[in-house]
């Protein structure tokens, strides 16, 4: 924690530069005190961790509205207090919200709004991500997540294949259709975006990835921009490297054989990993509501097609949940809209069958307005 009450109610914020005889005095002439639960605090002035409050002992409090911070969460709540005070954004650290029992890092107020701002380093639990997050929306206050850089995602600008594990994908904001992630890195303070991210298999997403210096930074935060048309064909064609890093393995290594839900769809269709159609393995709205690389379910719907006279013009979206009843996946809405969209895209481009012909930039040129716009 950076901030206490003294015996006099008063605040006392650490992010200012207190020198260590500043503090020592500071801690020798004053008591503190927790302003969430009233409980006494101990002024810590270590030589790693910079200079903080925290509970003398596991309470209540710690368990239930903070966490055990480490060095990099309280230097990364001081550099981005410092940055909305440059900005003349009169931020609040570390203020307790009785309304709805939270604290988040930061809150600050522009155009009549007010932001929470969560810099989160620690691993939170989705349903507590979500109890937080509601309890901003019930306050009116819209919270913005911006979680630490992690080291071995520093390494490469531009479009890269990452791995977002189900508790950092949970972070994923939307404007205007684009998902992206904001992080920021103490070390060299720099907020690096993951923006288009676009999932393809389990954890792993592609995503473009740029920087910006916390000196160039503004608020409200740079959204990114729309992926350009050049790096969105870019973007595909690591799409058709990762189909055929994908099947060869996936086709050899299947313990299950004809019972197989893919290699049975796979055969059936005469389809081979030398001969799939281009419009096969194509991510579209919500591409992670299946954990699975997109190409399995796709596959498994040309089947189910063939199986019963139809063809993507002729199906009625009306029979999507009997379709994921047949291929023995869980119905979510989520997946009901990947799969309309799917068939969507299979009506713009007037596919017919499974063997269809079509060209790559005939496509890319239907992907990149509905892929893109959508996030």
């Amino acid at each position: 924690m950076l901030v206490a009450h003294n015996e006099q109610k008063e605040l006392v914020q650490l992010h200012r530069q207190f020198s260590r005889e500043e503090l020592q005095r500071l801690r020798q002439q004053q008591q503190f005190f927790c302003p969430q639960c009233q409980e006494p605090l101990q002024l810590k002035i270590g030589q790693i961790r910079i200079p903080h409050f925290s509970h003398f002992q596991q309470s209540d409090c710690e368990a239930l509205f903070s966490e055990r911070e480490s060095q990099t969460h309280l230097l990364g709540k001081q550099h981005l207090y410092e940055f909305f005070e440059r900005l003349a954004l009169s931020p609040q650290l570390e203020p307790y919200l009785p309304q709805i029992k939270q604290r988040p890092d930061l809150l600050i107020e522009y155009v009549n709004r007010q932001f929470a701002i969560e810099f989160q380093c620690s691993n939170l639990q989705p349903e507590i991500f979500l109890e937080r997050t509601l309890g901003y929306i019930r306050a009116k206050i819209t919270p913005i997540w911006i979680l630490h850089t992690p080291q071995r995602k520093k390494n490469g600008l531009g479009i890269q294949k990452i791995t977002l594990n189900h508790t950092l994908a949970q972070y994923m904001m939307q404007n205007n259709g684009q998902r992206y992630l904001i992080t920021y890195d103490v070390a060299s303070k720099t907020f690096y975006y993951y923006s288009n991210l676009l999932h393809v298999h389990k954890t792993q997403y592609l995503a473009s990835i740029n920087c910006i210096p916390l000196a160039n930074q503004r608020f409200p935060l740079l959204i990114p921009t729309k992926i350009s048309r050049t790096k969105f064909e870019f973007l595909f064609t690591k799409l058709l490297y990762f189909r055929e890093s994908y099947l060869p393995p996936r086709l050899l290594l299947s313990k299950r054989g004809v019972k197989d839900p893919f290699l049975r769809a796979i055969y059936e269709l005469k389809l081979t990993t030398t001969n799939l159609p281009i419009f096969l393995g194509i991510p579209v709205k919500n591409t992670n509501a299946f954990d699975d690389y997109c190409i399995e379910w796709q596959v498994q719907l040309f089947y189910f097609l063939k199986c019963h006279a139809l063809t993507p013009q002729s199906m009625n979206t009306n029979a999507i949940d009997y379709f994921l009843q047949w291929a023995k996946l869980k119905a979510t809405v989520e997946r009901n809209e990947e799969v309309a969209y799917y068939l969507k895209l299979l009506k713009q481009l007037n596919i017919q069958h499974v063997h269809e012909k079509i060209e790559k930039k005939q496509l890319i040129d239907v992907l990149y307005d509905e892929l893109v716009a959508i996030g």
